[in-house]
């Protein structure tokens, strides 16, 4: 029983993150999505209260699996600096594959945004601290207050967020360029780490592994 319950929720996530995906979440009734499950509506609300628990959390899932490729990858012998380059391009490019009709519910429903807000920044946070105290170990980035940089990090491409630079694949480009020049000049505790940056800089490509996902 154990067994069909698991492929009873399994087969309810994957048609529901699908539907979603595809509709929005204004978009998607809880009887389209039990029918497209085939299982009975009473059957999904065992698993979830409600429709908004249901896509908060396909939203969760989706975040746990692209944190798992980013962990894997910042876990490699790469300069901090390239750990940065990889987190906020990734980042950036999971955004922009989001449908906009999807961004546009989850902005508009203050609870669900809220919720999945306050998730990814906890982790974010983790992703940020993980690199600037490896990095500091290793002697690649200067010594600094650890939690201060982790909360800049995860807030600063939030003041661009409403700007044109994201509207377009060539500003984002340029932002990030900047950003990362930016980042070399300010947390590395000197001229003579740029050489320390060149000779360990790897080629993150973080689009592969979004597009792969």
């Amino acid at each position: 029983m154990a067994g069909q319950s698991k492929k009873k929720l399994n087969r309810l996530m994957e048609k529901a993150e699908e539907l979603f995906f595809k509709y929005g979440y204004s978009g998607v009734s809880v009887d389209q999505i039990a029918a497209e499950a085939g299982i009975s509506k009473m059957t999904l609300y065992k698993y979830f209260h409600s429709k908004e628990d249901l896509f908060v959390e396909v939203l969760i899932r989706m975040t746990d699996y692209h944190n798992t490729i980013i962990m894997e990858k910042l876990g490699e012998n790469y300069h901090a600096i390239e750990k940065f380059k990889f987190l906020y391009t990734y980042l950036i490019q999971l955004v922009n594959q989001l449908p906009p009709i999807l961004t546009k519910d989850v902005l508009e429903h203050t609870g669900i945004f809220e919720k999945i807000k306050a998730y990814k920044e906890k982790i974010a946070l983790d992703m940020w601290r993980y690199i600037l105290e490896d990095g500091i170990k290793k002697g690649e980035i200067r010594q600094m207050d650890v939690g201060f940089a982790s909360e800049l990090l995860l807030r600063l491409p939030v003041a661009f967020m409403n700007t044109e630079y994201f509207s377009d694949e060539m500003k984002i480009k340029k932002f990030l360029e900047n950003l990362f020049d930016f980042m070399k000049y300010g947390l590395l505790g000197g001229m003579e780490n740029q050489q320390c940056v060149a000779g360990k800089e790897g080629v993150y490509d973080a689009e592969k592994h979004t597009d792969e996902s």
